[in-house]
């Protein structure tokens, strides 16, 4: 079973610089998970694939409980008792069996897990391009934001819809995310102007995104809630 940190610093404080994510990567023998000492992985690679692993199986089995935090203050009593709920369960055991055995036992804070859950709960709710989804909703419905930092990752999706659906498009780790990363900072520059810099970490950065951009498609299924109902 994963081990979440789940502190407060979660997207509100995501833009100082040295944020540390917290988190760890063990690697378990099959054999020997009681006879031998939980190895910590280092491999930062590794570390983020873990995430994604974990991730995919919390999002396959409690759809419903990620939506519900995706949208909820993180700066509020009940996302915390959400997320820490989330990352006491256990997966379902064909999907636990699925995932790598060096990625089954994780320990990392609240913004990389929630990260990981809205990237991974936007690729499973739609068939529809994540690009072609992402560019009519920074037209739509604007999104409510929690803190500075979440103001700035609403704003670059907005501004750059298709670089932040290249970022998702992106392996971890990779010159690819290197290179998304790189075209989305004039963006978010201009989002930023006025206020503090944001120096993060990509792992961050990416995470601020996710859930930003979970929102903002929400509150385009939101909108279009209400006008049935108006109808």
């Amino acid at each position: 079973m994963p081990r979440f940190l789940t502190s407060d610093q979660g997207p509100a404080r995501a833009g100082v610089k040295g944020l540390a994510a917290g988190l760890v990567l063990a690697g378990l023998a099959a054999s020997a998970v009681h006879a031998q000492p939980t190895r910590k992985e280092t491999n930062v690679q590794r570390q983020r694939e873990a995430v994604e692993a974990w991730s995919a199986c919390m999002v396959e089995d409690f759809e419903d409980d990620v939506h519900t935090l995706m949208l909820l203050d993180f700066r509020s009593d009940e996302y915390r008792r959400l997320i820490d709920d989330l990352a006491d369960r256990r997966v379902s055991s064909e999907c636990y069996r699925a995932m790598p055995r060096r990625y089954r036992q994780i320990e990392l804070g609240g913004l990389p897990f929630a990260g990981g859950l809205a990237e991974q709960a936007m690729e499973n709710e739609s068939d529809e391009p994540l690009l072609q989804r992402l560019a009519m909703a920074a037209i739509g419905k604007p999104a409510e934001t929690f803190s500075y930092t979440d103001q700035v990752a609403n704003c670059t999706v907005r501004g750059g819809p298709h670089l932040v659906a290249a970022l998702f498009d992106s392996p971890v780790e990779t010159d690819a995310e290197a290179a998304a990363l790189g075209q989305l900072q004039p963006v978010i520059d201009v989002c930023s102007q006025g206020g503090s810099t944001i120096d993060a970490s990509p792992l961050a950065i990416r995470s601020m995104l996710a859930t930003a951009s979970y929102r903002i498609l929400a509150a385009q299924d939101n909108s279009t809630d209400e006008s049935e109902d108006d109808a």
